[in-house]
């Protein structure tokens, strides 16, 4: 949700009620906001008109454990790309291909290959 004031990404309590996140706005109270109005969203694709003051969000997670990345560390890592690279040594066009910041944050990342045949890996520098 967003604050009805200045547009501030928001999240209502179990009332309803918002509080902005934005200390320069500090508004506090329904998300319809003081004139009433602030709740209602008007789809663009369908024109229909949504009153968000009526809309709830809720989870039985109480954790963000479920968001983070589950990666493999024994099989490779990253996309399989067909076609978009060859390996060096067997010639294959099946490649895993992950990027990875491994210089600087102002230069480009790195590309690291690994062929699905063989199991080669290579890293590609832009």
């Amino acid at each position: 949700m967003f604050c009805p004031k200045c547009g501030a990404l928001s999240y209502p309590d179990e009332r309803g009620w918002i509080k902005c996140p934005n200390y320069k706005c500090g508004y506090e109270g329904p998300l319809s906001g003081e004139d009433g109005k602030g709740a209602e969203f008007t789809d663009p694709m369908t024109g229909e008109t949504i009153d968000l003051s009526k809309t709830m969000a809720s989870t039985d997670s109480k954790s963000l454990k479920h968001l983070t990345e589950v990666v493999e560390e024994d099989g490779p890592r990253g996309t399989l790309r067909v076609g978009d690279y060859l390996c060096p040594k067997c010639d294959g066009d099946r490649a895993y291909v992950e990027l990875r910041q491994t210089r600087s944050s102002d230069e480009p990342e790195t590309k690291i290959c690994t062929c699905e045949e063989c199991g080669h890996r290579w890293r590609e520098y832009q």
